[in-house]
């Protein structure tokens, strides 16, 4: 994969702490990688604009636990915007959870929906591998350790709530743009 087309977006902070965050039992930078990886691949195949496929599936589960399994692309896609990226790039990531959230508009967005799902059974399959070595129990330890998501169960159970009253009170539409 060519790196140039991304290589300010992992040097950007929010996309390097992903490294200290756990996604699918896995570091989420690893997963937003793989990701990558296979939009790079798949996205001439598809007749998909490869560039913008691949910046969406670097930045498309960033904030993701601050939603829920249907309304985290949408928070993802507000952040791709917030950090400069054009609109089709944040077209794309609102999308990636389908048949669970929106249909995907474009091309790029049908992309990352595919390698998004590719690299979910990928991060499956290795963690279910690491698990007769005990390699993805030390690893989900070491990242539930080092997250800040995960450093407090009373933390986590103030987010949960906190969500819960959001969507209770404003419905949908306070967790999307």
């Amino acid at each position: 994969m060519d790196q140039s087309i991304i290589a300010d977006l992992l040097a950007h902070p929010r996309v390097s702490e992903t490294r200290q965050h756990i996604h699918h039992s896995v570091p989420k930078l690893d997963h937003l990688l793989r990701v990558a990886r296979y939009s790079y691949m798949l996205a001439p195949w598809m007749g998909a604009d490869r560039r913008t496929a691949v910046r969406a599936a670097v930045l498309h589960d960033l904030d993701s636990r601050l939603g829920t399994l249907t309304t985290h692309g949408a928070i993802a896609a507000r952040v791709a915007a917030e950090m400069g990226e054009p609109e089709a790039v944040s077209e794309a990531i609102v999308s990636h959870m389908y048949p669970f959230g929106p249909r995907p508009t474009t091309r790029e967005g049908w992309v990352l929906v595919v390698a998004d799902k590719m690299a979910s059974l990928s991060d499956l399959s290795a963690f279910v591998g690491g698990l007769f070595t005990g390699r993805s129990l030390r690893i989900r330890n070491e990242l539930r350790a080092s997250d800040p998501f995960y450093r407090s169960r009373a933390a986590r159970r103030q987010r949960r709530r906190l969500i819960a009253r959001l969507w209770r009170s404003r419905g949908r539409e306070a967790l999307t743009p």
